[in-house]
């Protein structure tokens, strides 16, 4: 018998939507997982007095409001600073333009992501990535993502958002 997988769903601080974490809180449950959904507009500090409480197998961030790269590299950011090391999946809609997808995951798996989830087949994409690690027993490491060129990494602005080393 399976221990069931324990997940913290939560979202950024800039983000609103409701229907995406409680979808993806249906979605693993179904699965047999366990859930905690933080909810909206959900604070790093939230976040993480969260993961040190349940000790989750996995971190699942959605945003769907176009500005949740930001804010994921904020969280992952305090995250490294508290030494807090929970697999952490993101997707959604992270950023404005649809043309920024493939940056936007290569940075945010540098930053520490286990995976990125954008675009159409993001939700099968994310069922696989479930099915690989969890069901076969295959750790699912952090995929080597070579950096995009012309694209520069660093800070963002003054809320301390660092670059990361790779």
């Amino acid at each position: 018998m399976n221990t069931p997988l324990r997940c913290v769903v939560t979202t950024v601080e800039s983000d609103a939507h409701a229907w995406n974490l409680i979808y993806l809180q249906l979605l693993l449950e179904e699965r047999g997982s366990i859930v905690r959904n933080l909810g909206t507009c959900t604070p790093v500090d939230l976040v993480v007095a969260a993961l040190v409480e349940e000790r989750p197998d996995l971190l699942v961030v959605s945003s769907v409001n176009g500005h949740g790269h930001h804010g994921v590299r904020i969280l992952l950011r305090a995250l490294a600073a508290r030494g807090i090391d929970v697999p952490c999946v993101a997707g959604g809609k992270l950023t404005v333009s649809e043309a920024d997808d493939p940056w936007v995951r290569r940075d945010l798996i540098q930053r520490g992501c286990a995976e990125v989830f954008v675009g159409p087949t993001a939700i099968d994409r994310f069922q696989a990535f479930l099915d690989a690690r969890w069901r076969t027993g295959v750790d699912t490491a952090r995929p080597s993502v070579p950096a995009l060129p012309g694209r520069q990494t660093g800070a963002l602005d003054q809320t301390g958002v660092v670059s990361c080393t790779s």
